[in-house]
């Protein structure tokens, strides 16, 4: 390992990074469900009078200002996540950007959710607010992705990293379609929640479309989500990717029939809050484990990358026998 490594507190930071931000979408869904979504009905105050919720609010203002209190935590975790990168931000430059895109997304999430209040929480601006999140988790869990490939020999055998011939650019493409399919069903899922009973305030407006129509879209597209794994776990075997090829993979199936048989289940039982809420956790670890697949097989499908991340993870003697195999083999 370079003398400037990635250490267990790295890998910490961008783990914290990924369950802050988790911890996030489940707050939010809390206020939604709730109808406490103008528990404080103004920002950057609760009220015009008060930063903070008053006991007259009753629960519904202590559930809005403690989703607002996050955006404390989530900047003191992004600003532990940068210093923790800091002195690597030469070496290892990828991690350091991805730590400072999260710090960024703080204060842009506050706004966004600053004007869902102001506007009453139009449902269009609400499902901004769900959409930048997880963005913020995606990103968070391509720096974890990373911080684990170039700290842990586990990871790296599991990728075969220095197994240059292996590259294969149908790994990339299939990668990049479940991070797009995963995008479409994470922004259709807000569509039909805008167009449900559960608005985050009574007094809301909602979206006009058919619910059923919305509904049968988003699950169209948690269905080609499906396929494409199915796909990629096929191609695995045919073409012999890499073992962490497959348990990305399989972390999506798992993440993807949780989410699935709740999805379900919440339909055809009327959308009970409880179901609502660990929909909107499977939500946020499907995204989790869909970045950190795309992560994986984007880097592995290009020698190129594989040659920046073997940089990143091998010792000097590593390196070189690394090179001169792929030498050999040119």
């Amino acid at each position: 390992m370079s003398p400037l490594s990635v250490t267990g507190w790295v890998r910490g930071t961008a783990l914290a990074s990924v369950l802050a931000n988790l911890l996030l979408v489940i707050t939010g869904g809390l206020v939604r469900l709730t109808q406490s979504g103008l528990g404080c009905p103004t920002w950057p105050r609760c009220t015009d009078e008060s930063w903070t919720n008053v006991p007259e609010m009753g629960i519904h203002g202590f559930i809005e200002f403690g989703n607002r209190t996050l955006t404390g935590v989530l900047g003191i975790v992004a600003v532990l996540t940068i210093l923790a990168v800091m002195r690597l931000r030469t070496e290892y430059r990828d991690l350091f950007w991805l730590a400072i895109l999260l710090f960024a997304g703080i204060p842009v999430q506050a706004v966004v959710g600053g004007l869902s209040v102001w506007l009453r929480l139009n449902p269009w601006m609400v499902g901004v607010h769900f959409v930048l999140s997880a963005v913020m988790i995606a990103l968070a869990a391509v720096l974890w992705s990373r911080t684990r490939r170039y700290s842990l020999p586990r990871v790296r055998e599991a990728e075969r990293l220095a197994h240059l011939e292996e590259a294969d650019p149908t790994m990339g493409r299939l990668g990049a379609a479940l991070l797009v399919l995963t995008a479409a069903a994470v922004y259709l899922g807000t569509l039909v929640t805008g167009t449900g009973p559960h608005s985050g305030d009574a007094t809301s407006a909602r979206h006009a479309f058919d619910a059923v129509t919305v509904t049968r879209m988003h699950s169209v597209s948690v269905w080609l989500t499906v396929l494409t794994v199915a796909l990629g776990l096929t191609l695995c075997v045919r073409r012999g990717w890499a073992p962490g090829v497959r348990a990305g993979l399989l972390r999506m199936v798992a993440v993807l029939v949780l989410q699935g048989g709740i999805g379900y289940l919440q339909y055809f039982n009327g959308l009970p809050i409880w179901m609502v809420e660990l929909h909107l956790l499977g939500a946020g670890l499907t995204v989790w484990a869909a970045a950190a697949a795309y992560d994986r097989m984007a880097v592995l499908a290009q020698p190129t990358r594989r040659e920046t991340a073997l940089v990143h993870v091998v010792t000097p003697p590593e390196r070189q026998a690394a090179q001169e195999i792929a030498a050999t083999e040119g």
